[in-house]
């Protein structure tokens, strides 16, 4: 079977990838954390399942698989998952943690697959990231990196930016590529605003200005060689064209079509943060949800609000075709890309 599913189609696939949140258990209570946040179940998926919803997405054209938790090193099941995917023709697996869990033993054990890259959570130097995921962390993570590059993974560092990182990131970000060189990029995840929130989200969600400066300080790390890029953010590659900064790297939309996010709790979205439809999987509803009219509205261009924005055109040169989530800061009534694209107008 798994020979048939594997030549069934050789075509490349699609370009993004299949998300699962393969378990909701953390060991972390992180203050910025936007997944699960004021709930009390821990789900996991079963292996069976997983399996299932891997195979269904390889029907369905994907190539790409993306594992996430909570903390998917918690799951069981996750090199029998890992094994399954690449066995049926995955290309590659991309897998988020924090970190602690990166022992040798299962760096070693990671660090066989071909075409699997791994994420790891730092969120700055050791006063702020301790500060946001508990006292210890910091040291926890590092040890981490240094496992997974010392067993040859292909790294990324994810890194949340709030307004207290801000004035420290390009030395957060020097120092990091100067102690770890085999780092692919530095991935920057912009703080969101999140129901029942320990942090307080007025005092460190990055107003327009804020916004502003963090796209300079990207477009200096690039220029300078410290490859960065804000994840799922193409408003930054507006703003860099229109500050002349041309050291953006172009970066997918959240709402890219094709994407499709399977969570621990059967709930189907375009990402842990995003509500656009609501749905439970049950099989063969990949197909069936990228198919659907509510699917096909989450993912096509705003019609309500762009449309009559006086930066709707150099927004869709960009691959922006909706406008900012209203997560962004404290003020959605106006959207965010708008307060922030003006404040470079005026």
């Amino acid at each position: 079977m798994i020979t048939d599913l594997a030549k069934k189609n050789d075509s490349t696939g699609r370009a993004e990838r299949l998300s699962i949140e393969v378990t909701a258990r953390c060991n972390r209570s992180c203050l910025q954390c936007f997944i699960r946040r004021g709930e009390s179940q821990r789900q996991s998926l079963p292996i069976d399942l997983v399996n299932e919803i891997v195979a269904e997405g390889y029907h369905t054209n994907y190539r790409h698989l993306h594992i996430t938790g909570g903390e998917p090193l918690l799951w069981e099941h996750l090199f029998e998952g890992i094994d399954y995917a690449f066995e049926i023709g995955y290309q590659t697996v991309f897998l988020n943690t924090n970190g602690s869990m990166l022992t040798n033993d299962i760096c070693g054990r990671l660090g066989i697959y071909e075409g699997l890259s791994l994420s790891v959570s730092l969120d700055g130097p050791e006063v702020l990231h301790d500060h946001f995921r508990g006292a210890g962390s910091y040291s926890q993570t590092i040890r981490g990196i240094e496992n997974a590059l010392n067993a040859g993974i292909d790294l990324f560092i994810f890194t949340t930016v709030c307004k207290s990182l801000l004035p420290d990131l390009p030395h957060f970000a020097n120092n990091l590529f100067k102690q770890f060189k085999g780092i692919n990029h530095l991935v920057l995840i912009q703080l969101i605003r999140i129901k029942d929130a320990i942090l307080d989200q007025a005092k460190e969600l990055l107003n327009p200005d804020d916004f502003i400066q963090l796209v300079q300080i990207v477009s200096f790390l690039n220029l300078y060689g410290l490859k960065s890029y804000l994840l799922n953010d193409p408003l930054a590659g507006i703003v860099s064209k229109m500050l002349q900064m041309p050291w953006i790297q172009p970066v997918r939309p959240l709402y890219s079509d094709g994407s499709i996010f399977v969570m621990a709790n059967f709930k189907m979205s375009l990402s842990h943060t995003s509500h656009e439809f609501d749905c439970q999987y049950s099989p063969g509803m990949i197909e069936k949800v990228l198919a659907s009219d509510e699917y096909h509205r989450a993912v096509a261009p705003n019609k309500e609000i762009c449309p009559s924005c006086k930066y709707n055109e150099l927004c869709i040169d960009s691959g922006m075709v909706r406008p900012s989530e209203s997560y962004m800061d404290m003020h959605p009534e106006v959207p965010y890309c708008k307060r922030v694209l003006n404040r470079i107008s005026t």
